[in-house]
């Protein structure tokens, strides 16, 4: 485990207190690691976007990564 500093803004401060609460997480730094997760997620999503586009051009190779990766590769919302 390791320990950061950090300083937000007052209003994103509040967002992760209110998430923290409605979510019933147990502690702020559950918070910051499950946003974390969803950047990596997030960033994991557009690099398979990229890859559908410049690699799988062709849809049988496509259907094949889509299997292979467990997520779809098409044109969704990041």
């Amino acid at each position: 485990m390791h320990r950061k500093h950090v300083v937000m803004p007052d209003d994103t401060l509040t967002f992760l207190e209110t998430y923290q609460r409605t979510h019933n997480l147990p502690s702020f730094s559950a918070v910051i690691e499950a946003a974390a997760l969803a950047l990596k997620e997030q960033e994991l999503r557009a690099q398979y976007a990229q890859y559908a586009a410049d690699y799988a051009q062709n849809p049988d190779e496509q259907r094949e990564a889509e299997a292979w990766l467990n997520l779809p590769m098409g044109d969704e919302p990041q």
